[in-house]
């Protein structure tokens, strides 16, 4: 009787030393799933701000082009009007010359 009584003592505390184990194995996948969990949810605000960095970077090139585009635009224009007025000084300036060549 005392031996199957040792026996099922014995194996009362092995049973205990499993639960035990079996604590800390659920403790420990309870902390590496938070883990996986927050490196998730820091990929994605990572990947969410490269893809407005992204977008960003589109609209800074979109608004250089435009302003590009118009500085040459307007560039011409007041060259065209400086040329004219030059045209318009020469011929002024040969009427000059003539009156005083006459």
């Amino acid at each position: 009787m005392q031996a199957i009584q040792a026996g099922t003592a014995g194996a009362v505390q092995a049973i205990g030393e499993v639960s035990a184990v079996i604590e800390q194995i659920s403790q420990l996948q309870v902390t590496i799933a938070a883990a996986a969990e927050e490196q998730t949810a820091t990929t994605n605000e990572m990947s969410h701000s490269i893809s407005q960095s992204a977008t960003g970077t589109n609209q800074i090139a979109a608004n250089i082009t435009d302003w590009t585009s118009n500085t040459t635009t307007e560039g011409a224009s007041e060259s065209r009007q400086a040329v004219e007025e030059l045209a318009r000084m020469s011929t002024a300036l040969r009427g000059l010359v003539a009156r005083f060549t006459c």
